[in-house]
């Protein structure tokens, strides 16, 4: 009498042919090399698809704190998902096609990602900083990190079938340190090559290309013939050619749009500024000029004037942190005539479009430097009669380093002795939207012993506000001086506000405690 199978239905079949317990020790270590060649590469593409996923949405939402939150968070819960999806199917079906399913559906919605950004984005940004990037982010980004999330538990399986389940351990082990490994590769390759190399588009289609030769290396592990693998391959490749050739629809104010490795940046030539040209960085302008002949067309940007009402004040060396549109560091070199004006600017693709749109050539003493503003403070030689601070790295986003305590006695060090420091900051002046002021404000006040504030604006809400740090009084000239009511210095002068105008002194705010971020995320959600 023959004994009864014990075997589960479905399973022998299923899984004999291609993690067979009784594979040779040469099959099963090309298995065991396969499945890990399929982990790190797709953990890599989890941290490629994670790192430029920022740079898809910073040009709707903004390069905020609630942008990377939301991102992180949802590819985060994603791949728990995942992992428990992944488990749960290979302990179900035992073949190893599964890998080949799960990461053609991941390479089919990574393709897919930059066009669906394209529809939905614009829409979803009016949702507001929070709602926006949580749900762009789940629809985006949870189906493909929920499906490569799946991929470890499930190679964590057919890894230990190989050898009869004798080392689960060992199996779940090296598939961990794959996957970790991966990310780790993939994380580096992202931030320190791929968004400066390639577009993001570039980048979201080539990772679908990877996973989908990931698909056909499973594919051939479980020896599926060529028809059964025709249509995941032609789906990918559907995907593909979407994902590459359509195009969001550009505005006729745009110039010229391209993304660099720290910004999408898009010149414009908008209607409400007519005979004028801007640059928006992201989702914010960042400056602009006339096209005629280069003049100033916002207005705190002609602040920087308030350094010639020192008549002590020989203003032969200025210094712009940040490029804006170089309209300010153009102007002064116009204006005075014989300085020299050295702009530092993070981006050196903002240096390029200035070149190309904004007249930079047309000014030869104005010097652009691509650098971190205090890298190269602590390198640049001589002082400067003017620093303005002018630096922005989204909506209303001023970079945390740059306006510590430690930063500030830096700039301050650069400052020759009759030299000013001026800063522009996009805040209230009173109320809750005002934080951010009373910490910048108060942690001013703890390098430099005079400290003046004007509001470009008018009332008290969120506006452009110059901030003037000194050694030396500047009243003689705000208060003691005459100046036409017609004049410039008038109208600049008009706009400083008194003590009583401003909020109570908060802060400091240093290199070791630093809550700048979190400050401007509540400043904008009021």
């Amino acid at each position: 009498m023959s004994k009864p199978s014990s075997k589960k239905p479905g399973v022998e079949s299923s899984s004999a042919a291609v993690v067979s317990p009784s594979a040779s020790p040469s099959d099963a270590r090309v298995t065991h090399w396969l499945l890990a060649v399929i982990c790190f590469l797709s953990g890599a593409s989890v941290m490629v698809i994670e790192i430029s996923a920022n740079r898809l949405l910073a040009p709707h939402f903004g390069n905020s704190i609630y942008t990377w939150t939301a991102l992180i968070g949802v590819v985060l819960i994603a791949l728990s998902g995942g992992a428990w999806l992944g488990g749960v199917l290979a302990d179900k079906f035992g073949r190893v096609d599964l890998l080949a399913t799960l990461l053609t559906g991941a390479a089919v919605l990574t393709m897919l990602i930059p066009v669906l950004s394209t529809w939905f984005s614009p829409g979803l940004s009016t949702r507001g900083l929070i709602a926006g990037p949580v749900f762009i982010s789940l629809f985006l980004f949870a189906l493909p990190a929920i499906l490569l999330g799946a991929v470890s538990p499930a190679s964590v399986r057919f890894y230990s079938m190989v050898n009869q389940d004798r080392q689960v351990g060992h199996a779940a082990g090296v598939i961990s340190m794959l996957g970790s490994l991966g990310s780790f590769v993939g994380t580096f390759l992202s931030g320190f090559f791929l968004l400066s190399a390639f577009g993001v588009k570039s980048i979201f289609i080539g990772t679908g290309v990877l996973l989908l030769l990931l698909a056909l290396i499973a594919f051939w592990m479980a020896r599926k013939p060529a028809k059964q693998q025709a249509g995941h391959v032609g789906a990918i490749i559907a995907a593909g050619l979407v994902g590459y050739f359509v195009e969001a629809p550009v505005s006729a104010e745009v110039v010229h749009q391209e993304t660099s490795f720290y910004h999408q940046i898009t010149v414009k030539e908008p209607k409400n500024y007519p005979g004028a040209r801007v640059l928006e960085l992201d989702n914010t302008t960042e400056g602009g000029m006339r096209i005629a002949d280069g003049g100033l067309i916002l207005d705190y940007q002609n602040f920087w004037r308030l350094a010639l009402l020192n008549e002590n004040l020989k203003l032969e060396r200025a210094l712009f942190i940040g490029a804006g549109a170089f309209g300010m560091p153009e102007e002064v070199s116009r204006v005075v005539q014989g300085s020299h004006v050295d702009v530092v600017e993070i981006d050196p693709a903002v240096i390029n479009v200035g070149r190309k749109f904004f007249k930079l050539d047309e000014h030869p003493n104005v010097h652009a430097h691509a650098s971190d503003a205090r890298r190269y403070l602590r390198q640049s030689e001589g002082n400067y009669d003017l620093i303005f601070g002018d630096a922005y790295s989204g909506r209303q986003h001023v970079p945390a380093h740059l306006v510590t305590q430690e930063f500030f006695a830096e700039v301050k060090s650069k400052l020759s002795p009759n030299g000013v420091f001026l800063m522009n900051l996009i805040s209230a002046t009173q109320g809750e939207k005002s934080e951010l002021l009373s910490y910048i404000l108060g942690t001013l006040r703890r390098v430099f012993p005079h400290v003046e504030v004007f509001a470009v604006g008018n009332g008290g809400d969120v506006q452009n506000i110059i901030l003037l740090g000194s050694n030396q009084s500047w009243k003689p000239w705000l208060e003691d001086k005459y100046y036409l009511p017609s004049s410039r210095e008038f109208r600049m002068v008009s706009r400083r506000l008194l003590e009583r105008q401003l909020p109570a002194e908060a802060g400091p705010l240093t290199d070791d405690k630093n809550p700048a971020d979190a400050i401007v995320a509540r400043q904008l959600l009021h």
